[in-house]
């Protein structure tokens, strides 16, 4: 079977699961309730990318399975909300498919037009440069436009500075934001203390200047990551995933000794948690 059929089929699976007489909780749904579907389909995509550390991990059948499952499944998300659009005679997933093909062709100049790129930096200011000319035509553009609202907080701050930074709002070296970093962190502290002494009328006030001010620490903490060319998603993640390994073997260890975490103690599973990080877990 020609390629091109098998998504021509797709297309039609799912036109045929929206038609009358087809799945009665396909044609329930909308827009706005398959929104927590797309969210859901799109970090279980990131659940399998964050397995593959090299092409190796793609001859993995479990990987390359799982990953082809997922990117199937976040396509889906494409089609059923390109095929309501259709009903409604606004567009239909062929417009989608356009309107991303005649832009990946404007925003490449270096490869369908004139324009030079000898690196992966001025690909990507080619890019931005194309992109920034679409957004000066717009009423109230603005050198933020683009970056989602629903984004997860560290990814969206990434974003932000990124974008800021681009057009010169940003420091030079690293001097300028390690010193806010440290302001910031005074502040937050001052903050501390005013709750700890704060009456019971003034604690909801106190706390919203700390949270507050605990946003701005995490934010001045993000800059310095832009800064070294770290990812705060990318790192905070992998915080997340080596606490659940490790924790997780605190818990088994303690189930041989026929305990629970609630009837250990935390000098007790501060023990097992090193020998975690011993093992490298």
């Amino acid at each position: 079977m020609e390629k091109s059929q098998i998504l021509a089929d797709l297309i039609q699976t799912v036109h045929r699961l929206r038609a009358p007489g087809g799945c009665p909780w396909d044609r329930a749904q909308t827009h706005q309730t398959l929104r927590q579907y797309l969210i859901e389909e799109t970090y279980e995509v990131v659940d399998v990318l964050d397995q593959i550390h090299s092409t190796a991990d793609l001859k993995n059948e479990r990987i390359q399975g799982a990953f082809k499952e997922e990117l199937g499944d976040l396509l889906m998300q494409v089609l059923i909300h390109s095929e309501m659009t259709a009903e409604e005679k606004a567009f239909d997933v062929y417009d989608v498919a356009q309107g991303l093909n005649d832009k990946l062709i404007r925003r490449h100049p270096h490869v369908f037009g004139d324009t030079k790129a000898n690196s992966e930096e001025s690909a990507f200011q080619n890019w931005e440069k194309e992109k920034a000319k679409e957004k000066a035509s717009k009423p109230g553009a603005s050198i933020l436009d683009g970056t989602p609202k629903g984004l997860p907080s560290l990814q969206r701050v990434g974003r932000v500075i990124e974008k800021v930074s681009k057009v010169g709002f940003q420091w030079k070296d690293l001097q300028g934001p390690l010193e806010k970093l440290d302001e910031e962190l005074g502040e937050f502290k001052t903050e501390m203390r005013a709750l700890e002494k704060s009456s019971e009328s003034d604690k909801n006030s106190v706390r919203t200047r700390l949270q507050n001010e605990l946003g701005d620490l995490i934010f001045s903490l993000c800059n310095v990551a832009y800064l070294m060319k770290l990812n705060p998603e990318d790192a905070l993640r992998g915080t997340i995933n080596r606490f659940e390994s490790r924790f997780r073997h605190v818990e088994k260890r303690l189930k041989e000794a026929g305990k629970t975490p609630e009837k250990s103690n935390l000098e007790e599973m501060d023990e097992f948690w090193n020998e975690a990080k011993k093992l490298g877990l």
